[in-house]
């Protein structure tokens, strides 16, 4: 064997179930398939692919090049595929039945489509559990790619991460290969002789195997790449500088690592993410605070001596960051448990494995949970597997309720399901509505994102992120571009100071502020918002469910009455002592629609994003998904609409992204409050 240095090259491609079409076609055009096309032209780059089934079906059903070539590159051992969870979920997020069921459904695929078996696992996000060796075990994966932090954080020094190790739990091992990170960031971000002569001087050091493996996205979908990489040809000079250097560097798949080198040893991986993944699952206030730590380390040349003890959190941590994400997850959890109960059928079980995928669960550069359409995909298969399983679980009945922990926060939920509408409650959260679930058309109303702070937040303020006075040549990574700080954005910093629900009940000792409701769209004088309730009575008639519950705050007593009819109406009455002359009532929903529709207000369209009205109505349509919520009432209020705006970031910059809609019914009170109910339907399209 020669004394070459061997490159590993893993190239991973995903886009996420839910994502827009147009960005399938532009990944396909001007990133995905140049990258193959160029590599068909090197036959002498071997390297390994992975690619998602998101991707794989979108290319299935609209760009039959991609197989071809794909095919032809597989077939003359040019390219290995890799395998993992077929919809990309976060292994350790997921039951081990279904964890097994992805896997096999990435292997059943590639094995139709190009013949082959997968031997690697991409694991997504690179986010590594202790637990995954024995979750994966049975389906022949027999190494996976995860950053070189992990190993530092396992107490190797930097000249100790190469090649690759094995780990096992439970007598179930796997081969894990470090991906360096100084490589990540320079490709294709440095001319490729810089590239080149980093790995000679790896080389130099004795280093015979290191490891490359980050997204295909960044060979033409990131900012400024695709001139870079592909119309530039910053991807043929790399390979032509490969080749003039082959007597010392080889790129390789990383299956002949495997093959042709033995492991390092054994090692024992914490749980870790990425270096940039772990600091963004911390809260705002620490996450800052790590991020200065970070920087001062760079500055002071000592971060490569730091980094192994310079961790942020864990990505389970955004569970906790973002309630949505939980709600999400433990939904999540809830139908993989119905679907396992009623025996896994096919449709079901597909429909669950692709409200696994991972983007909508997180936020860090990417927008994530930010983008409703992303959180909407989740709850469209949620729900439609669910109501797959409901032809035998509401065989014998209309409706089932259950009061139990569902978000594991130590407090317990209602869970109010029928076939067409679920109605969860929140009785220590103002006895609110947290989701309103239309099977019909696999709709969450309530699958909005409150205002949370985050931590670039104050790059914001401050007019974007210090970048110095650098201007390469080059393309930056999407982690160093700066970005214009829009005047607009200042102003919707604000952030909720309670969960933004439904069928919020405000007590008021004055008439509320308008002005400041369509302007911080937050009900401040509320006295009763944190308001916990007790559920004091459920009776079941012939054709509803009524639930009662009773709530005090300071002197106020109220009680609050839900009447759940499972056609698709859900009726609000309240009784409310002492009703005190000046006292104020204000009933709060925040709603979600993925086309953005502005709100028809007793029957006629709003003009504005915003405004006061007299009114008894309000409706709320997504025409594109078919489906309407009516909020009803038989008297007259004064009502305040505003949208839920908040501000993230992405590989584009900082954006502000719309969530939904509240909607605020407030009236003078007395001991008569009028009854309100919200109807949701579908749309009909004639």
């Amino acid at each position: 064997m020669s004394d070459k240095i061997y490159l590993a090259f893993c190239v991973h491609s995903h886009q996420p179930v839910g994502n827009f079409h147009s960005v399938f076609q532009q990944g396909s055009r001007d990133c995905y398939l140049p990258l193959l096309r160029i590599l068909k032209d090197y036959p002498g780059i071997r390297m390994s692919l992975h690619y998602t089934g998101p991707l794989l079906e979108w290319f299935e059903d609209n760009e039959p090049e991609f197989f071809t070539l794909l095919r032809e590159l597989v077939e003359r051992s040019q390219v290995e595929l890799v395998g993992g969870g077929f919809y990309e979920p976060i292994l350790s997020m997921i039951p081990e039945n279904d964890a097994q069921a992805q896997i096999a459904y990435t292997n059943k695929y590639l094995e139709d489509a190009f013949g082959v078996t997968p031997k690697g696992l991409w694991c997504a996000e690179r986010i590594w559990d202790p637990g995954i060796p024995k979750k994966v075990a049975g389906n022949g994966m027999e190494y996976t790619l995860l950053d070189d932090s992990h190993f530092l954080f396992a107490g190797l020094s930097a000249k100790d991460i190469h090649g690759y190790y094995i780990t096992e739990r439970e007598g179930h091992s796997l081969k894990a290969f470090p991906i360096d990170m100084h490589l990540r960031y320079l490709i294709p971000f440095r001319q490729p002789h810089e590239v080149v002569e980093y790995l000679l001087e790896l080389k130099h050091r004795g280093i015979r195997v290191t490891t490359y493996g980050d997204d295909g996205e960044k060979f033409g979908m990131w900012p400024g790449t695709h001139k870079w990489v592909i119309e530039e040809g910053w991807l043929r000079h790399f390979f032509d500088e490969i080749a003039k250097n082959s007597d010392q560097i080889e790129i390789v798949p990383l299956s002949y690592v495997v093959d042709t080198f033995p492991a390092n040893g054994l090692i024992y991986l914490p749980t870790a993410a990425y270096q940039e993944m772990m600091e963004w699952s911390l809260f705002a206030e620490q996450g800052r605070v790590y991020e200065d730590l970070v920087k001062q380390a760079q500055k002071r040349k000592e971060w490569d001596v730091y980094r192994a003890f310079l961790r942020g959190g864990m990505w389970d941590n955004f569970f906790a960051k973002y309630p949505e994400s939980n709600f999400m997850h433990k939904k999540m959890l809830k139908v993989s448990g119905l679907v396992r109960q009623y025996g896994e059928p096919h449709d079901a079980q597909r429909h669950l494995l692709m409200a696994q995928c991972n983007c909508a669960y997180w936020h860090g550069l990417f927008g994530g949970i930010y983008i409703t359409s992303l959180r909407h995909a989740i709850y469209e298969h949620l729900l439609k597997a669910e109501a797959i399983i409901d032809d035998r679980r509401f065989a014998d009945t209309s409706l089932s309720v259950e009061v139990c922990d569902h978000d594991l926060d130590g407090r317990d939920e209602v869970l109010i399901s029928g076939r067409q509408l679920n109605c969860y409650i929140s009785p220590h959260v103002n006895a609110s509505v947290f989701a309103l679930e239309f099977k019909g058309q696999a709709y969450n109303f309530s699958n909005i994102l409150m205002r949370h702070p985050e931590i670039y937040h104050r790059d914001i303020e401050r007019d974007g992120p210090d970048q110095g006075d650098w201007e390469p040549q080059e393309p930056l990574s999407i982690h160093d571009i700066p970005h214009v700080v829009a005047e607009e954005y200042k102003d919707l910093l604000i952030y909720d100071t309670y969960r933004k629900y439904s069928f919020l009940t405000h007590y008021l000792d004055s008439a509320p502020s308008m002005e400041s409701i369509l302007k911080i769209n937050r009900m401040d004088t509320s006295l009763t918002a944190h308001t916990p309730f007790e559920l004091c009575a459920t009776t079941h008639r012939e054709d509803c469910l009524e639930l009662t519950f009773k709530g005090v705050q300071d002197s106020i007593q109220m009680e609050k009455k839900y009447i759940y009819h499972p056609q698709g109406v859900v009726t609000l009455d309240h009784t409310i002592s002492p009703a005190q002359d000046d006292f104020w009532i204000a009933l709060e929903w925040n709603l979600m629609t993925v086309s953005a529709e502005k709100p028809i207000v007793d029957g006629v369209l709003m003009e504005q994003d915003r405004g006061m009205y007299r009114a008894k109505n309000v409706a709320i349509c997504d025409t594109d998904s078919g489906v309407t919520l009516n909020i009803e009432s038989a008297s007259l209020w004064d009502v305040c609409i505003v949208p839920i705006e908040c501000v993230s970031q992405s590989e584009e910059g900082f954006e502000k992204t719309f969530q939904g809609w509240s909607i605020y019914y407030m009236r003078k009170g007395d001991y008569s409050i009028p009854g309100v109910s919200v109807r949701v339907s579908e749309i009909c399209q004639s």
